[in-house]
């Protein structure tokens, strides 16, 4: 996934940059965030489905947001333009370029979750996934619909939203794949996927589709401690 940010006010850009770095981070996308302070910058290297998502400042000195967008739709009619603005004059304009979605400024978490929640299809396209052997069958898992991982003596059971799966590897073996953040190993035999947690219980972690993964009786209060952190700072449930 490609992902370009065009804004004039560095401040701005850095505040959208990390935001988005963290939210692909926490739900398990990949891709690249492009920085451009000025519509001539980015139009001077755009082709056809070079980007996926475009964050456009409207308010920019030169070519401004708008004309940017013309110019952009006139090569990629496909591609997500998210337009950031101070005010919403531009609204009816916005809307004959095809705009996904607005952030308003001062940039807000919250107005930014909104925006990108205008785009889940883009971002699931390009989700992360993991390859395991099922039976005689090869397939990829994104990691965005497992729920937890668990291991079963010789096999790790994935539990999904689209089902449950079974290979033959170890939880440790699963573990490095996975990669870390979103996923978190809570007990000897589970990693859960922190974006589908529910709650906490005392010595449970309740998962969003209603099943109770144990916490590890030795050091369950840092892991509780842990799992609870994280919480706090998602950003955004899947």
């Amino acid at each position: 996934m490609n992902i370009a940010v065009c804004d004039d006010d560095a401040k701005d850009s850095a505040i959208i940059k990390g935001i988005l770095k963290e939210y692909m981070e926490q739900n398990a996308y990949t891709g690249d965030v492009s920085m451009f302070g000025s519509g001539e910058e980015l139009l001077a290297t755009f082709s056809l489905a070079l980007y996926d998502v475009i964050f456009l400042d409207i308010y920019m000195g030169g070519i401004n947001g708008i004309e940017t967008a013309k110019r952009i739709r006139a090569i990629d009619p496909t591609c997500a333009i998210i337009f950031i603005t101070s005010s919403g004059d531009h609204s009816l304009e916005s809307y004959s370029v095809r705009g996904s979605a607005y952030v308003v400024k001062p940039i807000k978490d919250e107005d930014m979750q909104s925006a990108l929640f205008q785009c889940r299809d883009i971002f699931l396209r390009n989700a992360r996934y993991i390859e395991i052997r099922t039976g005689r069958t090869d397939m990829r898992i994104p990691l965005i619909k497992i729920f937890y991982v668990e291991s079963q003596a010789n096999y790790m059971l994935f539990r999904t939203s689209a089902g449950d799966y079974t290979t033959r590897l170890t939880l440790d073996e699963v573990e490095k794949q996975l990669g870390g953040r979103p996923f978190y190993r809570c007990h000897e035999s589970y990693l859960v996927n922190t974006n589908h947690i529910s709650r906490l219980d005392v010595n449970d972690v309740i998962m969003k589709n209603g099943d109770a993964v144990p916490m590890r009786k030795n050091g369950r209060t840092g892991i509780r401690s842990d799992l609870a952190a994280l919480l706090s700072s998602r950003m955004f449930e899947v």
